[in-house]
């Protein structure tokens, strides 16, 4: 059985996996699917019980979830360039970039996000996320970079997959909605300047385009 990835590029969480594969070169390795059903669908909830994306099945048939523990597994079991530094101290600090993405920066800026995507606009959420809580996530980020091109070290790891996906949409929403500028965070907008034209996130944001058109009916 091959190995299946579920989701959509509209997902910042999925679209991760994406970037992680392709600076591996390993897209070829997996097969990518929609999720059956579609979303909140039985077959859905079987292999995650939140209904969320991205899944993977393995190749015994079992399922594993979250980006996160996804790109973990893939970099073991695939062909291709380890995304994971061998040096531990170099491999923590990769883990803690995502980490505090999933843990704190999706609830910083969830006011911004759920505006964009059609639902209510809270201003007053918005003004508390602008006055602090996305400002703290950023720094605690730049805590663990080490401010050069890549993310963390000379190579790409899966920080940069994180990075290069969180840091589109960040900037994508901020045209619709005002945010905290990089330039208060001189390692984050270095990067983000580096790093937004090479490949890997050119096609990321082709898959990006593609997946939001789709998702709100616009032709692609």
């Amino acid at each position: 059985m091959t190995i299946q990835l579920f989701g959509a590029s509209v997902s910042p969480y999925y679209e991760r996996v994406l970037v992680f594969l392709d600076m591996k070169g390993a897209l070829d390795q997996v097969e990518l699917c929609s999720v059956p059903g579609g979303f909140k669908s039985g077959a859905h909830i079987e292999h995650h019980p939140l209904g969320m994306i991205p899944f993977l099945i393995k190749e015994d048939g079992s399922s594993l979830t979250e980006s996160q523990l996804i790109m973990l597994y893939l970099d073991s079991v695939l062909i291709g360039p380890k995304q994971l530094p061998v040096n531990i101290d170099a491999a923590i600090q990769t883990q803690a970039i995502a980490r505090v993405f999933d843990l704190y920066y999706g609830a910083a800026v969830k006011p911004f996000g759920a505006a964009y995507f059609g639902g209510e606009v809270d201003e007053a959420a918005m003004e508390t996320a602008r006055g602090g809580e996305i400002q703290k996530v950023f720094g605690y980020v730049e805590k663990y970079m080490d401010g050069g091109q890549h993310a963390v070290g000379t190579d790409w790891t899966m920080a940069d997959a994180v990075l290069i996906v969180q840091l589109y949409w960040y900037h994508r929403i901020g045209q619709t909605f005002e945010l905290p500028a990089l330039a208060r965070f001189p390692k984050l907008k270095s990067y983000w300047e580096n790093i937004n034209r090479c490949d890997y996130a050119l096609r990321s944001i082709g898959r990006i385009e593609t997946s939001y058109n789709n998702f709100s009916g616009k032709p692609s």
